[in-house]
């Protein structure tokens, strides 16, 4: 019995793994994550939407499944320097007046991504200020997502279309992490993935902190 090469869901593919179907030490994994945030994995780059989500052993920089979104959470903070915060902020305005979202959120989303290192690159692919997957980016129409300006107003975009569907920053922002599909799958609620719910903790104590500190 041969194993499947597009698997659909998260836990389908980790319920792969678990089986023996499929050994991660023998394949790359490669993720692709449509337009409605719905995610399909495969062992190979079945085409240019694709991104390297897991290496093999054999290959010369080997990551972890556990990044599979972009990075480790628990040990983000809030910049103590705040001259990137106080270089971005009047974007960051602009954009959340532009879609109706509170400025504090927007920073704490921000910070929950890059640390406001407008170059920053995860291990899934994800660029810029606001993390932005190629697809995302593609969604929005922005050209250079490490421009700043680009990267903002369409991450901030994105959460105003995140906010309207869930309602709550909370499936907001755990949609914005794991995708629109995976908060859908489970009934609305956040999804049981541990890197997603560290996130939404620390975009909301952010957010808190932001809502009295931000023009600190």
């Amino acid at each position: 019995m041969h194993s499947m090469k597009v698997f659909r869901s998260l836990f389908g593919f980790i319920a792969l793994l678990l089986s023996g179907l499929f050994s991660a030490s023998h394949a790359d994994i490669y993720m692709y994550t449509d337009k409605n945030g719905n995610k399909y994995f495969s062992e190979r780059k079945e085409n240019k939407n694709y991104t390297l989500l897991l290496r093999s052993d054999t290959n010369k920089k080997p990551t972890s499944f556990r990044n599979w979104k972009a990075k480790s959470y628990t040990n983000i903070s809030i910049p103590r320097d705040k001259t990137l915060q106080r270089k971005y902020h009047p974007i960051i305005i602009k954009a959340a007046q532009k879609n109706n979202l509170d400025p504090a959120f927007l920073h704490a989303v921000i910070t929950a991504e890059s640390a406001y290192q407008r170059n920053a690159i995860s291990s899934a692919g994800a660029q810029g200020l606001m993390q932005l997957m190629p697809e995302t980016a593609k969604r929005f129409s922005v050209t250079d997502p490490f421009d700043p300006t680009q990267n903002i107003y369409a991450g901030a975009l994105y959460l105003k279309i995140l906010l309207k569907e869930f309602k709550t920053r909370e499936l907001a922002a755990a949609a914005y992490n794991a995708g629109e599909g995976a908060v859908r799958r489970y009934k609305r609620q956040i999804p049981p993935y541990p890197e997603t719910q560290k996130y939404v903790s620390k975009v909301l104590t952010f957010y808190q902190y932001y809502q009295h500190n931000l023009y600190l």
